[in-house]
């Protein structure tokens, strides 16, 4: 008798990989850019590699988080790094586990930073305010822990996917008759002094590193939503939105190239395509900018805390409070593009290194199952 499926849990995973997924580089358009449509006509090839390390690693985070029954997400480090015998496995766990708590914390203050640079660009206001306003939500939300959390995410997540969609797709349209020649101009790199590009020409270290720094971020959220939930229900959820995210990345890169005179040098790619339609839309996109900011920043914070606290405790609830004000300090005193791109970019790299430690355990976990 085969296993059944719960229809709205599929949605609501698939949500929520949407939403953690989509935070300020991608509902902006900035990480896009320098990922993807910085490499023109091969951006297609980025987004193949980013896709292909996206499905692979979290099957495999959240097969083995239930496998496992992994009470904490970062556990799964200790497991991947086991292959290398107990002493290297040990200090190289530690050193993911702590690094990538690190490393989603800082993505935190990036997506801080996002959530300045659009209320700036698009409303005026003074720097400062989009972060206290996302800290104000995220800490909100942090503190009631990860039920709270899924709970938030898997109903946002498909909204924004269909404004980005909507937005992306029309601007896709009009910028048509133009592709060709700003695809041809992207290559031939007249937009280099300023656009930012991650990967050194190379479109396949691109979306290795853009896989890479993924990684880190969904690690330890989807090892422990495998061990607490049914793994059929949460791959099939995840695999759904493969299909969204990559799928609006394409569209995202056609409109971006094809309005590329507008798009290459602002902070918020995405609210300059919005204009392209209508001064209404860029309102109503710079709100939905700041609802994917928060679905990401929500699962970031509670990455790092949940690495040195419990949740529920007097002290889990305190050190959100403290991080969450800290992460929206610095986001005011760090420019966010260069934010996005050495951040991004460098741990990216690292993360991708995991994947090797992943390939070997899964491979000896087969054939000793066999």
């Amino acid at each position: 008798m085969k296993k059944s499926i719960n229809i709205l849990a599929i949605v609501g995973f698939c949500g929520a990989c949407i939403s953690f997924y989509i935070g300020a580089g991608f509902a902006t358009m900035q990480e896009v850019v320098q990922y993807e449509a910085s490499y023109g006509s091969l951006f297609i090839v980025a987004i193949i590699v980013a896709a292909l390390i996206y499905v692979y690693t979290n099957l495999s985070f959240a097969t083995n988080g239930n496998r496992l029954n992994l009470k904490r997400g970062g556990d799964i480090y200790g497991i991947y790094c086991s292959v290398f015998g107990e002493k290297f496995g040990n200090i190289a766990a530690k050193f993911f586990d702590y690094f990538s708590a690190l490393f989603c914390y800082m993505s935190f203050v990036v997506m801080c930073g996002g959530a300045n640079s659009t209320v700036s660009q698009q409303w005026g206001l003074p720097i400062g305010v989009g972060a206290i306003l996302l800290t104000i939500l995220v800490i909100s939300t942090v503190v009631f822990g990860l039920d709270g959390i899924l709970n938030s995410l898997c109903k946002i997540g498909p909204i924004i996917i269909i404004m980005i969609l909507f937005v992306s797709i029309i601007t896709a349209i009009t910028g048509l008759p133009n592709l060709s020649s700003n695809m041809a101009s992207v290559d031939a790199g007249n937009y280099t002094n300023v656009m930012k590009q991650v990967g050194n020409g190379n479109p396949i270290a691109s979306g290795a590193s853009y896989g890479g720094f993924v990684i880190l971020w969904f690690a330890a959220f989807l090892a422990e939503i495998g061990a607490k939930n049914k793994l059929k229900d949460v791959n099939i959820g995840m695999l759904l939105s493969t299909f969204f995210i990559f799928g609006a990345a394409s569209v995202c890169c056609i409109a971006l190239i094809g309005h590329i005179d507008v798009t290459a040098a602002s902070d918020i790619p995405a609210l300059e395509l919005a204009k392209q339609i209508s001064p209404i839309v860029a309102q109503i996109f710079a709100i939905v900018i700041c609802a994917g900011i928060y679905t990401s920043a929500v699962p970031l914070l509670w990455t790092g805390v949940r690495k040195i606290s419990h949740e529920g405790t007097k002290e889990y609830k305190l050190i959100t409070v403290v991080a969450g004000i800290l992460g929206c300090i610095i986001a005011c005193f760090i420019p966010y593009k260069g934010l996005v791109n050495v951040l991004y970019g460098l741990n990216g790299y690292l993360g991708f290194i995991l994947i090797f430690f992943m390939i070997i355990y899964d491979i000896k976990t087969k054939m000793s199952s066999k």
